[in-house]
């Protein structure tokens, strides 16, 4: 009798070992849910990993190597140093580069906000109220995005050389004049936001358009107005598009060159990339200094990215479904 259970264990055992799928199938042969067979899938993923750390993992090791090894084009330092930090941060230069750190903020921070409160008021009237010319409006508003950058860099400057003036159309009574902004914080706000608004009213006017418009109509019943649902509702249920545009906003204004470049002057309003690119002279480069520039000027964006990677796929696959 022992021997009979034994045996059909040993079966059973041999059956279930041979049911199986082997490791070529299951590496090779996608499942039935699947596009992709798990050994393509994770080969592909690992070199996209790879690509994409690489250059940040480079400019990390060359920060802290020495100006002979940088030089030699050694990919690891054999002597590691934090010498680059410390000129950078501590040395002759440090009040012009903490300057410049401290201008990449405030000009960050001021062209989200400003974005942001003029973007998500003009995404919800092109969502969500009807007006004659809606769309028309909204593929206008588009149309200023793909403008290249550079086809407004001299209106712009000629505005802040002399100044911002607001008048009444085909009349001299001006109503706004501002002083000249040239080489000030607030000239690359307000030259980031022309470019930055157009993305973010057709990033949140998509997002609003995502969410059911019974919602508003029950807060209608319940006694609120218009703008008490748009605050009580739409933007909390809109936050993810909100702060992936907010995001998107930030880096762009952390990184941008060109209208930074025009439009500083001194170290007032220049921010991180134009101090890096000064580290470049006429005869010489200080590549250790440039490295350890590049990198702190790079980690923000980078934490913000690791952060908030939940918000940016959230904003961007889609909002509330009914």
């Amino acid at each position: 009798m022992q021997e009979q259970i034994i045996e059909q264990k040993t079966q059973t055992s041999i059956s279930e070992f041979s049911s199986k799928p082997s490791l070529r199938t299951r590496l090779f042969k996608p499942k039935g849910t699947d596009l992709i067979p798990p050994f393509y899938l994770w080969t592909g993923l690992i070199l996209l990993a790879v690509f994409t750390l690489s250059p940040f993992i480079y400019l990390f090791t060359s920060s802290i190597s020495s100006t002979s090894e940088l030089i030699s084009g050694h990919l690891i330092p054999h002597s590691p140093t934090l010498e680059n930090y410390r000129k950078l941060l501590t040395g002759s230069g440090a009040s012009d580069f903490l300057a410049a750190l401290k201008n990449s903020t405030v000009v960050g921070i001021g062209t989200t906000f400003f974005t942001l409160f003029l973007g998500v008021f003009a995404a919800y009237a092109f969502s969500k109220v009807q007006f004659p010319f809606r769309n028309s409006a909204l593929f206008t508003v588009l149309a200023m995005q793909l403008l290249p950058s550079i086809s407004i860099i001299v209106p712009l400057y000629i505005m802040m050389r002399d100044g911002i003036t607001v008048n009444i159309p085909f009349t001299n009574i001006v109503i706004f004049h501002t002083v000249p902004l040239l080489d000030t914080t607030w000239a690359l706000i307000i030259s980031y936001t022309t470019f930055s608004l157009p993305f973010a009213i057709w990033i949140l006017s998509g997002y609003f358009e995502t969410i059911p418009k019974a919602i508003e109509e029950a807060a209608y019943i319940d006694g609120c107005s218009r703008m008490g649902s748009f605050f009580k509702i739409i933007l909390p249920l809109a936050m993810p598009g909100i702060a992936t545009t907010a995001i998107f906003t930030l880096l762009l204004a952390w990184d941008e060159f060109m209208f930074a470049s025009a439009f500083s002057q001194t170290f007032a309003s220049k921010t991180l990339p134009i101090v890096i690119r000064e580290f470049i002279g006429k005869h010489s480069i200080d590549w250790g200094l440039m490295t350890a520039g590049g990198f702190i000027a790079s980690f923000p964006p980078v934490l913000i990215s690791l952060f908030f990677y939940r918000y940016i796929i959230g904003g961007l696959s889609g909002g509330v479904k009914e």
